[in-house]
């Protein structure tokens, strides 16, 4: 529980912090095994400890690399299992290479079954944007064959009804191939 509310309470600075390496109170501060626990159990590559060391060389501050890098290998071990491995390939998050032995073997192979249901909900939700798209286009060609008198618009108008008809079945389809993984179409 300890652990938990020190890696919180050096979490918070750093997301506020924003894409900056590394902030010039951080430099200050000096607490670089924490900051290597964090940057560890982020899944941040080892060679991010030479750009914090650049970064605070401008502030005129030196990192205390030996102490990051101490902190960087248990936060490392925090990643760098199979629920994590999960749950960052669920999320679709890269994954920079830092598990190292038998462990990276687990994770990995969690990592690619994460990716892969993330995948599978992107393409999803990409053919339900598109077949909503076209029932509103379609809904549209509707109200503009109701309204108009004029032949050649409606000769155009149907042409175009019956190809959203015909992409709305096809996307139907599609969708359809999605119930086996918990998603499907609400009618």
């Amino acid at each position: 529980m300890k652990n938990l509310s020190l890696r919180l309470l050096f979490l918070l600075p750093a997301l506020l912090a924003g894409c900056a390496v590394v902030s010039e109170n951080e430099c200050r501060s000096g607490l670089w095994y924490e900051r290597g626990l964090q940057d560890g159990a982020r899944g941040r590559s080892q060679g991010l400890v030479y750009q914090i060391a650049q970064k605070c060389q401008e502030y005129g501050e030196r990192v205390d690399s030996e102490a990051w890098l101490r902190g960087h290998e248990e936060g490392v071990e925090q990643y760098c299992t199979p629920e994590n491995g999960y749950y960052q390939g669920r999320r679709g998050n890269s994954y920079g290479g830092v598990c190292t032995g038998p462990t990276a073997d687990l994770f990995m192979a969690e990592y690619q079954r994460g990716l892969a249901a993330y995948q599978i909900e992107l393409e999803y939700r990409r053919l339900l944007d598109r077949y909503e798209s076209t029932e509103r286009d379609l809904y549209s060609v509707r109200v503009a064959l109701a309204e108009t008198k004029d032949k050649d618009q409606i000769h155009r108008l149907k042409h175009r009804r019956r190809a959203l008809v015909r992409e709305l079945r096809r996307l139907d389809f599609e969708l359809n191939r999605f119930t086996g993984f918990g998603f499907g179409l609400m009618y």
